[in-house]
């Protein structure tokens, strides 16, 4: 039996209302601290494998629900950015957002292809970004100095 069947309509309202609203709602309310951003980071990665397994399976109401987990903490990432004063974060996060858009769209149409050329987009800014903005240390990776 097809996982998209009754729960296709779901999703499609769900990712659009989140894709709409950007869930921003709150999103802003709590600012990240430096000490939050590192295990933050580590939920995205976690989530992005997971909206990768739901693109490749055609579990389009389960990307939603990875989508609207990360809207909020790229959100986030983005007003961390902005109170840093670093525009090229901030830039990058936007494209981040924008990636994540990428996909909750093609989620709606059920468009595996569309949903992959988003996710590839995601993890591209996601990979300038880092390269820019964080270095490695002998027990993971911190923010670099002056980022």
């Amino acid at each position: 039996m097809s996982r998209m069947g009754p729960r296709k309509n779901l999703v499609g309202l769900g990712v659009a209302a989140m894709v709409t609203t950007g869930t921003v709602v709150g999103a802003l309310q709590d600012q990240l601290t430096e000490e939050e951003y590192g295990p933050t980071m580590s939920e995205v990665r976690l989530l992005v494998g997971d909206a990768e397994l739901h693109i490749d399976s055609f579990y389009w109401p389960e990307l939603g629900e990875d989508l609207d987990k990360m809207f909020p903490m790229f959100r986030k990432m983005e007003g961390f950015w902005a109170a840093r004063g670093n525009d090229d974060a901030v830039e990058q996060t936007q494209a981040s957002l924008a990636a994540l858009k990428e996909m909750g769209d093609a989620g709606v149409a059920m468009d595996r292809a569309q949903a992959r050329a988003g996710l590839a987009n995601l993890r591209s800014t996601c990979g300038s970004c880092h390269m820019a903005h964080r270095e490695e240390t002998d027990d993971g990776y911190r923010i670099k100095t002056g980022s």
